[in-house]
């Protein structure tokens, strides 16, 4: 454990991030707050005459009560704060820090020590305080297949978690998170503005997955599929950046690539051969233009995704070849030369997380590739990888070509600036799949609820 000594030492060097002028704006004070990783802020006069103390937590409630973001901070900071002399002893400095808070927010922990005048010489933390207090992530569409995995990580790393999502393929995914007294399922729409209202408020990040997902769901209303990935994302982009939400990782698809002979990274040129894809990289554009210094988004270009989830999925080419293998013994291939960048759903649920948590002079307005160099797969790659880990399967090549998609694409930006290396291979994958099966799960898995091409179409011919 720390000496306190040392502890004070350490704040001291610090301590010019935590200090502002009570004229300074609300606005800009979050900015600072998010931006240099802390939670408090110590409101000083001339000479650092502590005035008062305000946290991430009081600005986020005044904005939610209607306070506007440019109001100086000198109008929501706490000015009963508990303070001490810098010449406190050590042990009534534990005692000090150890009593309630008057804010009703546990120990106090944290407090300012003041000399003779008043004047702010340090700030004491207490080592039984967590580094880093309960941060709040929205998860749109988190009870889906890849929101499903992200809501589980988050919540093990200690986060508070609302999810909001419309439930459209049930509440298989979030079922046993309901439990969970840091987790909040909001049930709405994301095109629902009165939702976005309801849910934004106090959150400190977004991670953005919700919306009508792959080609021939978003095929079936071209006017739903704009409303729901384009638009929608638009209304929550500007709610985000209203109430003051810091980070923002969005959702995007390396189907924006469309075809290409070449190996692309994020600056290579742009081909996106459908209406999902263009949905994403009208959405990408959007929110790069809103990027400020209190609005930080980051854009996740997802490979095709595969593997197990709590909300399973069979309209996916690894898993559902993968189950016609091991169920049908035979797997199907039209086309086959066509290149796919794959990622594991639960790597693709870390990558988000990195995303989120990493430096904002890092990541902020950055567009990554999500995936792994080494694992670019031609599509008949996939049927033989599948055949070599299931005895017994037969091969049917075709010459038909549905899906015109052909890119590969390199990952090297992820690896090199948030460390991100896939834990997951395609071989790997195919076998978690199958021990799934062998266990009995999945006999279903030709069933519409695990398609969202099938379960949107019965969806739309219902209203």
């Amino acid at each position: 454990m720390y000496s306190i000594s040392f502890i004070i030492f350490m704040i001291q060097k610090k301590l010019d991030k935590l200090i502002s002028a009570p004229q300074v704006p609300l606005r800009r004070v979050l900015r600072d707050l998010y931006g240099n990783a802390e939670q408090i802020c110590l409101v000083c006069g001339p000479r650092q005459k502590l005035l008062g103390v305000v946290t991430i937590t009081d600005i986020k409630q005044a904005l939610m009560k209607g306070i506007d973001p440019q109001a100086p901070i000198h109008e929501v900071m706490n000015i009963k704060f508990i303070s001490a002399p810098q010449n406190i002893s050590n042990a009534k400095l534990t005692r000090l820090a150890a009593l309630p808070s008057p804010y009703g927010t546990g120990p106090i922990g944290k407090i300012p020590l003041l000399d003779e005048e008043g004047s702010v010489t340090s700030l004491y933390i207490s080592p039984k305080l967590k580094e880093s207090p309960q941060v709040t992530v929205m998860v749109t569409g988190g009870a889906g297949y890849l929101g499903s995995i992200v809501c589980r990580m988050l919540l093990k790393k200690g986060y508070r978690v609302i999810a909001l999502d419309k439930l459209l393929f049930g509440k298989e995914g979030i079922r046993e998170l309901l439990k969970n007294k840091n987790f909040t399922l909001i049930e709405g729409d994301i095109a629902d503005i009165g939702t976005l209202v309801q849910a934004v408020p106090g959150v400190d990040s977004v991670i953005h997955l919700a919306g009508i997902v792959g080609d021939p769901a978003s095929s079936l209303n071209p006017l739903q599929t704009m409303e729901e990935n384009h638009f929608a994302t638009k209304v929550l982009v500007d709610i985000c950046a209203h109430y003051q939400v810091s980070r923002f990782v969005f959702a995007s698809s390396c189907s924006v690539y469309g075809a290409s002979p070449d190996v692309l990274d994020e600056t290579s040129k742009l081909n996106p051969v459908s209406l999902y894809a263009r949905s994403k990289l009208y959405s990408e554009r959007e929110i790069l233009k809103a990027g400020s210094k209190e609005f930080h988004p980051v854009i996740m270009r997802f490979g095709t995704l595969y593997g197990v989830s709590p909300r399973m999925r069979f309209d996916l080419v690894v898993n559902i070849m993968t189950a016609n293998g091991y169920f049908n013994k035979k797997v199907m291939v039209d086309g086959g030369a066509q290149w796919r960048p794959l990622v594991h759903v639960t790597d693709a649920a870390r990558a988000c997380i990195a995303a989120m948590e990493a430096p904002l002079s890092v990541a902020a307005g950055h567009i990554f590739n999500v995936g792994d160099t080494d694992e670019n797969y031609r599509i008949e790659d996939i049927a033989r990888a599948v055949t070599k880990s299931i005895p017994g399967v037969a091969l049917d090549m075709r010459d038909t070509v549905k899906d015109r998609r052909d890119y590969r694409v390199t990952f090297s930006k992820i690896q090199k600036l948030l460390g991100f290396k896939a834990q997951y291979t395609l071989a790997k994958g195919i076998r978690e799949l199958t021990a799934q099966m062998k266990k009995g799960h999945f006999k279903d898995w030709n069933q519409k609820k695990y398609s969202n091409y099938l379960t949107l179409k019965n969806n739309l011919e219902v209203l």
